[in-house]
């Protein structure tokens, strides 16, 4: 029996092409071909306001999926068998993807049609370099409030993934307690997008 020659027959419909070819057993690499241009678009979601603490009257909270950035990368880490099974969803462009979210109001004109007075605007970054289930925070909460006034109708945020290969965003709305008249409970929803 030559080396070329295996001791059990192939299945019928069995073919070496496609994304997850693996020519010699070789996983991980060398990487697979004819990969999907994967994105990832969410639903517009209505935020949900709670009660809030100390200086916060009201606070809501959006949080991404968690990314594979590297999904070719599978079999390396002890999780990363199967990262859809984890919970990651496989963004096969990688670290040249960027993150985006946008948040508008059903209100006549928009973000520009609520009062916006004490709102606090800020997102933080999660990831992890190898387990999905390790996922934390990377960075400190960075606020965006300037991005939102009520001179537009939305505002888009962009955002350069960390070169990492798991990764989350977290976005948190806050009204401020001490102005004259803050916005109460504005009506605004949130959207997202990996491309």
């Amino acid at each position: 029996m030559s080396d070329r020659q295996l001791p059990y027959p192939l299945p019928g419909k069995w073919n070496p092409s496609g994304p997850f070819r693996n020519p010699g057993g070789t996983n991980p690499l060398p990487a697979p071909a004819n990969l999907p241009s994967t994105v990832w678009f969410g639903g517009r979601v209505p935020l949900t306001w709670n009660a809030g603490a100390g200086n916060v009257l009201v606070r809501a909270t959006w949080a991404s999926p968690t990314y594979d950035l590297c999904p070719w990368l599978r079999g390396i880490s002890p999780d990363s068998e199967n990262s859809q099974l984890a919970g990651a969803t496989p963004i096969w462009t990688g670290m040249a993807t960027r993150f985006r979210f946008q948040v508008s109001s059903p209100a006549a004109n928009g973000l520009g049609g609520l009062d916006l007075r004490g709102l606090r605007v800020s997102y933080r970054e999660f990831g992890h370099i190898s387990q999905v289930t390790q996922v934390n925070a990377i960075d400190a909460r960075q606020d965006v409030t300037a991005q939102f006034t009520s001179s537009q109708a939305s505002s888009i945020i962009i955002l350069d993934p960390k070169p990492i290969r798991y990764y989350r965003v977290g976005v948190v709305f806050e009204i401020l307690d001490g102005f004259s008249a803050p916005a109460a409970r504005p009506v605004m929803a949130i959207q997202g997008a990996m491309y």
